[in-house]
């Protein structure tokens, strides 16, 4: 299964889902000031209106709807409850339950974002490159493993929203195909980038490049502007997540995400293949996925894994894979006929 509609936005054939939703109207619902209860309500209501637009919508369609953003738009409406949301913070199955504003949460994030870099990437799939990648810190994980620890544990640069929207529209004009908001994790940055988008004017797709550990009331919000799920499935079972990651009920909460992602967005899927971890993670991975989703759900099998961070105290995955192992998993892959990239 390609990525349809996300080819069809790059050849401009079809609008982002986020200029959709920032171009919809909601201050008739918003009369007074609402309580967040109140505010999902209207979401909910606002979400009926968006789902009966996005398959009508094209490209050459977008001047009939409001050249300029309303001033309460569905983005904003998404904005605020994100907002609202942490005071006692949800956005992870982690549910810290800390408010942001006063404290940093499990992920280690208070409200302001920050992030690493920001360039043209040309080491991703070959669908989405040129993509523009925009490194946030912090995860809602403890990867032991972690290769990108540099970007998980530095506060380089505190976000400017509108410097980033601008950032996106040039690297748009220098031929980015997508926006990719990675990390770390872009989960816990979720109210930041959505007021990014607010300033974004062109017509890019975006890519949400996830541990696919976020909470079923953020996927509520947060649907509706993400065009690509590209997901890390890292585990085949709780025990190696909990160990390698301190995730509790992984098996649960990602496959839960990955079948609402595919039925919300397109989806494409990565698994890193690690020494001694072929029979519990990555053969119930491939065949979960062959057997669960839909059929040629694009799936990256990824022999990168090399001992970094805190891997050496794990003598098990103190290595780099061996002939066998990567032959394993082409073998167990190929035999459940994967749509590998």
């Amino acid at each position: 299964m390609s990525l349809e509609r996300y080819e069809q936005i790059n050849s401009g054939r079809r609008t982002a889902k986020f200029q959709i939703v920032k171009r919809i109207d909601v201050s008739s619902y918003l009369e007074s000031d609402l309580s967040l209860k109140e505010l999902l309500k209207v979401h909910s209501e606002v979400k009926r209106e968006f789902k009966e637009l996005i398959d009508s919508i094209d490209m050459p369609k977008i001047p009939e709807m409001p050249e300029k953003t309303p001033q309460r738009s569905f983005l904003w409406l998404k904005i605020k409850i994100l907002e609202e949301m942490l005071k006692e913070c949800n956005f992870c199955e982690k549910r810290c339950g800390v408010n942001r504003y006063e404290k940093l949460g499990y992920c280690k994030c208070g409200v302001k974002s920050y992030y690493t870099s920001e360039f043209l990437h040309m080491g991703e799939e070959p669908e989405l490159i040129p993509s523009h990648t925009i490194f946030f810190n912090r995860c809602t994980f403890r990867c032991v493993f972690c290769q990108n620890f540099d970007i998980v544990y530095s506060d380089n640069y505190p976000v400017d929203e509108i410097e980033l929207a601008r950032s996106i529209d040039r690297r748009y004009r220098q031929g980015s195909r997508n926006v990719n908001f990675v990390g770390g994790n872009p989960d816990q940055h979720a109210h930041t980038i959505l007021r990014i988008l607010q300033h974004v004017e062109s017509n890019i797709a975006v890519v949400w490049n996830s541990n696919m550990y976020h909470s079923e009331e953020l996927a509520e919000i947060i649907e509706d502007v993400v065009d690509v799920w590209l997901g890390d499935f890292k585990y085949g079972n709780d025990r190696c997540a909990l160990k390698y990651s301190k995730a509790k009920n992984y098996w649960r909460v990602v496959t839960r995400n990955f079948r609402r992602a595919e039925n919300n967005g397109e989806l494409l899927i990565r698994h890193l293949v690690m020494p001694e971890h072929i029979e519990c993670c990555t053969k119930r991975i491939v065949g979960w996925v062959a057997e669960e989703l839909k059929p040629g759900t694009r799936f990256n099998l990824m022999f990168q894994y090399y001992p970094t961070f805190r891997a050496y105290e794990y003598p098990e995955i103190s290595r780099r894979l061996n002939r066998e192992e990567i032959q394993r998993a082409l073998d167990i892959a190929k035999r459940y006929r994967l749509n590998l990239v």
